[in-house]
């Protein structure tokens, strides 16, 4: 009797030791750097519309997850940023951008201010779930485009471009695990793509596939930075 009542003492020491663990701040700073590491591998650098990849961390309240949706957009912005001024081939939604700016006139951050508000239009009219994040990220995103380009010098020479294109690719694809991570709400593409997946009971990597090509097709006509360096980008971050 005494044996089972002292292992039943040490399981629950051992219960409270793991209960605390998850509310220290040193396991809280580990979590999320483990499962933004992961996230970055298989949905930033993976397939953008596998969210099962996506492993939501564990933060205190909504505040904390609204800050790693508007980190996560200002380390995209950068690095799209660098990748648009190394000037080898921007990303999908990029060379749309370039291509917007080049026609109408508008910076950077005002065609991705235009793309946004065309986005909300479109996810209300087909009634896809818009979460926080779906709003924060690219308000973040189209924010730190303000200035983004004022910080950031051009690069002189290729190896600088070289170097500012493979920076860009892997900033963004840390953007994407830290905006992720907070599992606020799904990326605008993503919730447009899995509401037609839904309605269509198509799968949603061919839709999200379709959903690019489309978005690159409107990007070149416009005229946008398109180049090798957008076949690498689309390789390396899943579309």
């Amino acid at each position: 009797m005494l044996d089972k009542s002292h292992k039943n003492l040490s399981l629950r020491k051992v219960w409270l030791k793991k209960r605390g663990s998850s509310k220290n701040p040193l396991y809280s700073v580990v979590d999320f750097l483990r499962k933004t590491y992961d996230i970055v591998l298989d949905f930033g650098l993976g397939r953008r519309i596998n969210l099962s990849a996506v492993r939501k961390i564990s933060v205190p309240n909504i505040g904390i997850q609204v800050f790693l949706n508007v980190l996560g957009g200002l380390l995209i912005s950068i690095g799209a940023t660098m990748i648009i001024l190394a000037d080898v081939g921007a990303t999908t939604t990029d060379v749309l951008l370039t291509g917007i700016s080049k026609q109408t006139g508008l910076s950077i951050a005002g065609a991705s201010f235009g793309l946004l508000a065309t986005l909300m239009v479109l996810l209300g009219s087909i009634r896809a779930k818009i979460g926080i994040g779906t709003l924060v990220i690219p308000l973040s995103v189209s924010a730190t485009f303000l200035f983004s380009f004022s910080l950031i010098p051009d690069p002189h020479n290729f190896g600088a471009q070289l170097l500012y294109f493979l920076s860009g690719l892997v900033t963004i694809a840390l953007g994407v695990g830290v905006g992720a991570s907070a599992g606020i709400g799904m990326g605008a593409y993503e919730s447009i793509c899995h509401r037609i997946a839904e309605v269509k009971a198509w799968h949603p990597q061919v839709i999200r596939l379709c959903w690019e090509l489309i978005i690159l097709t409107i990007g070149i006509l416009l005229g946008g930075a398109f180049g090798i360096g957008t076949l690498i980008a689309a390789v390396a971050t899943g579309w």
